[in-house]
């Protein structure tokens, strides 16, 4: 029986398709818009599958018996995110998949930002979709959130942000796709819901010495002021960028866990190397 990723042919899906092959001989298939477009990896069947179009979804995914619901895509309205990926769950227990594993939010019982609520019914959607399931707990965005604070504060001559006693534990998009495959074709996982850190919870203060610059923090208002006028960032943008760091602020996602390593064999990477790994995703100028 095979695996599936949705998403496959995106950084996260595809990154988990890699080390799948390394650690499976069972079938790999990829599920993705368009299979016409986007990375592929040689012995992976690639077939049609968009969120938006849950029976394609449903006929892609026969015969599989592991589907990963890659449901990673932070930065889109909730509004839309949910019907999107609860849809692709009811595709896969439509299929008769066996196992389904979700990635979902982190730490998501003390998560406080709007934006992310949505993950709590995903979650028990997932739950009620099969018997067998798995909620993998990953923030591959939050090594991106503080290599942007680098970028911005060497451009700004400080790292500027209202993160005053903030800690977090980002761990490296590698790392997290390698545990993700190996909780893919490792018995035992069935119903846990594994939350998958960094190795070690960081500041600002290490944020801004990436940064070789000052660290500044702000109130949340002066934030949105800071953000709009000198990076011209929308104000409903900058908003939402400011609820992240009141969970910063406060004990979400600020506590590290052995997960990771533990998955993988081999130490995760520390959250400093994770965050310097993801400063070139965003342009300098």
């Amino acid at each position: 029986m095979a695996i599936a990723v949705t998403g496959g042919n995106g950084e996260f899906g595809s990154a988990v398709i890699a080390h799948l092959r390394n650690l499976t001989d069972q079938p790999v298939v990829a599920t993705v818009r368009d299979v016409t477009k986007g990375r592929q990896s040689a012995g992976v069947d690639y077939r049609p599958g968009d969120f938006d179009d849950p029976e394609s979804l449903r006929i892609s995914l026969s015969g599989v018996d592991t589907v990963l619901v890659n449901a990673t895509f932070f930065g889109p309205d909730p509004a839309r995110r949910l019907p999107r990926v609860r849809a692709a769950i009811g595709a896969a227990a439509d299929a008769g998949v066996g196992r389904i594993v979700l990635t979902s939010w982190p730490d998501l019982e003390n998560a406080t930002m709007p934006a992310v609520q949505d993950y709590r019914r995903l979650e028990a959607a997932a739950k009620s979709a099969s018997p067998s399931w798995t909620i993998l707990r990953l923030g591959v965005g939050l090594g991106d959130a503080l290599a942007r604070d680098v970028v911005w504060g060497r451009k700004a001559g400080e790292l500027v942000a209202p993160a005053k006693n903030a800690r977090v534990t980002p761990a490296a998009v590698t790392d997290l796709a390698e545990a993700a495959a190996a909780v893919l074709t490792q018995a035992g996982h069935e119903g846990e819901i594994l939350e998958m850190t960094g190795p070690d919870a960081i500041g600002w203060d290490d944020v801004a010495k990436l940064a070789e610059v000052p660290f500044r923090a702000l109130p949340d208002d002066e934030y949105v002021a800071y953000l709009t006028q000198t990076f011209n960032l929308p104000e409903a943008a900058a908003r939402q960028l400011t609820a992240l760091y009141a969970d910063f602020r406060g004990p979400w996602a600020s506590t590290p866990t052995t997960t990771v390593t533990n998955l993988i064999g081999h130490p995760a990477l520390p959250g400093t190397e994770a965050v310097q790994g993801r400063v070139a995703m965003f342009p300098a100028g």
